[in-house]
C-alpha cells in the first residue's frame, strides 16, 4: 500500500514544463487561431520595411545629444 501512495506523489510532483506554464504563455489550443486578414497581412512590419540599423542607432544618438545639449545650457553646463 505504502508503494501505491509513493508512486502517487511523486507523479503529482513531477509536471511537465507545458503543464506548468500559464495559459497565456503556453496555450493549448494554439491550433484553434483565427486566420489573418488581408488588411493584418498588409499591416505586418518586416525588417525589409525598416531602415538600415545604422540610420535607427545614429538618429537616437542624435536626439540624445541635441537633448543633452540643452540641458547642459540650461543647467549652466555649458556657457554659450
Amino acid at each position: 500500500m505504502k508503494s501505491q501512495e509513493t508512486q502517487n506523489t511523486t507523479t503529482e510532483n513531477n509536471l511537465t514544463v507545458a503543464e506548468d506554464t500559464p495559459n497565456y504563455i503556453n496555450p493549448k489550443e494554439s491550433g484553434k487561431s483565427e486566420p489573418m486578414t488581408q488588411v493584418q497581412s498588409d499591416n505586418v512590419i518586416t525588417n525589409q520595411d525598416l531602415p538600415d540599423p545604422r540610420v535607427r542607432y545614429g538618429f537616437t544618438l542624435i536626439i540624445l545629444a541635441a537633448f543633452l545639449f540643452v540641458v547642459a545650457i540650461y543647467y549652466g553646463i555649458i556657457n554659450p
